[in-house]
């Protein structure tokens, strides 16, 4: 009879964890997504992306910006606490699956006027002393609590994967917004100097003109096209003005930082484009932690089935009471004052409208959403890397091809200088050639800019790593 009892004590709580999983235990279901076997590859691809990937520039003054702005940024701060709110939430969930236990202490004084017909003799006011713990308990048979525990820990994983991919993305960002300034820079260099050389220009023709030299008419072009160029000069400014403050704003500095501490990069020159490899789409798949956030929330979203397809099934609760009770202070922790209950409770719900059953049919078609949600994220994720690296060489050779016009105007443009000095060529000849070589000198600084822009795209697109600035997901130990 003993060994009976022993195997039955062994097969119950077995028996009760199997109907648990059977009732609550939903498949993840994560779309297979056809994935090519290779990313096409580039000829010249000679770089391997470093871990922080923003090193691959070698660039001091943009490896103290990034930190600057991981260290100070709002959106990273904001991502911060997200996690701690979610990590916080575990917690709560987790603690349903354990006792409760409540403490309660009472002590209450009281008057009886019926007692001294009944009892003679007996103290009409009374103080009655109580001491009562109370334990409560709900038997998990069913998996709720569980399937809750892993929603919750699903839930904490997708915040720390989205904290990675808020710290990733401002990392481009400012990368983009360094570059950006820089071409500004640059461009606004070539305007001021560009603008210098029409004044000399409009001062010689005035002299002509006075002189009885040139025409009115050849005097006001010269003048109308050294206006065009300030015109341009104050557009850079205003450029450059509006991205020093957008990058200011990255790296988190206050209103009184963004004038008293404003970002100079005068003197700083692009450096070379980098051509990086092609990855392979598992490590794409693996590294990118916009793509973890959405596998975890696929995870969260089965878990809340099984939430949902627990609620149908009875819930059993057990509840305990122990404690003192006692008139006499001094009385009420002795072995006569003590006093204690045991119950226990079953709950099953029979009618409620047909609301658990929608909320299990609601929780999947969360699911099929987030599935769908999931298959976009990879999707995006590939474009992000095809676009890219198959813009790797084109752009390149746009950058190619804009020094070659800049070189070849420079010369077509000293070759003009001479032929009108010598009156072989009309002013508008050599106008006409000044403005090709102005606007020439502007496109190569964005081709340049655009070269090193599509390296970023590339490298995020990829699944760029933070170096030791990388947190560890913890919901995933």
């Amino acid at each position: 009879m003993r060994s009976r009892l022993l195997i039955l004590s062994g097969l119950v709580p077995l028996t009760l964890s199997l109907s648990g999983c059977f009732v609550s235990k939903v498949a993840t279901e994560k779309p297979e997504l056809p994935l090519p076997a290779a990313l096409p590859a580039q000829v010249d691809a000679t770089a391997e992306l470093p871990d922080p990937w923003w090193t691959i520039f070698h660039d001091a003054t943009l490896d103290k910006l990034v930190e600057e702005a991981l260290a100070h940024n709002p959106d990273v701060t904001i991502a911060a606490g997200r996690v701690a709110e979610a990590r916080a939430g575990l917690r709560i969930t987790n603690a349903d699956r354990l006792p409760n236990l409540q403490l309660q202490g009472d002590a209450t004084r009281s008057k009886d006027s019926a007692l001294v017909n009944t009892f003679p003799g007996v103290r009409l006011e009374q103080t009655t002393y109580t001491v009562q713990g109370a334990v409560g308990y709900e038997l998990d048979l069913w998996g709720k609590y569980q399937r809750a525990s892993e929603s919750a820990r699903a839930a904490l994983l997708n915040t720390e994967y989205g904290r990675e991919a808020t710290k990733l993305s401002l990392t481009g960002d400012v990368v983009r917004g360094y570059f950006g300034l820089i071409a500004s820079a640059e461009q606004l260099a070539s305007a001021r100097d560009t603008l210098k050389n029409r004044e000399d220009s409009l001062r010689l023709e005035k002299l002509r003109f006075d002189a009885g030299e040139s025409d009115e008419f050849t005097y006001k072009r010269a003048e109308a096209d050294t206006a065009s160029t300030r015109v341009s000069v104050h557009q850079f400014e205003l450029d450059l003005v509006t991205r020093t403050n957008a990058l200011g704003i990255l790296l988190g500095r206050s209103p009184k930082d963004l004038v008293d501490a404003a970002i100079s990069v005068q003197g700083v020159s692009m450096p070379a484009a980098v051509t990086l490899p092609a990855a392979l789409p598992s490590s794409v798949m693996e590294r990118r932690p916009d793509i973890g956030a959405a596998e975890a929330a696929l995870e969260g979203a089965a878990a809340d089935i099984g939430v949902a397809r627990a609620q149908m099934f009875p819930s059993i609760n057990l509840t305990g009471l122990f404690g003192s009770i006692s008139t006499e202070l001094g009385d009420l922790f002795t072995k006569p004052a003590e006093a204690w209950s045991a119950s226990g409770g079953i709950v099953a719900p029979l009618f409620e409208g047909g609301r658990l059953s929608a909320n299990v049919a609601r929780t999947r078609a969360v699911r099929e959403q987030v599935k769908a949600e999931y298959s976009r994220t990879v999707q995006s994720a590939f474009r992000e890397v095809l676009d890219a690296l198959q813009g790797q060489s084109l752009i390149l050779g746009v950058r190619d091809a804009n020094a070659q016009q800049v070189a070849s105007l420079a010369r077509a443009t000293e070759l003009a200088e001479l032929r009108y000095t010598q009156g072989d060529i009309a002013y508008i000849d050599l106008l006409d050639v000044r403005r090709s070589l102005f606007a020439a000198q502007i496109n190569l600084v964005v081709a340049e800019r655009d070269a090193l822009l599509n390296t970023v795209d590339l490298a995020l697109a990829v699944g760029a790593g933070l170096g030791d600035k990388a947190e560890p997901l913890s919901a995933k130990r």
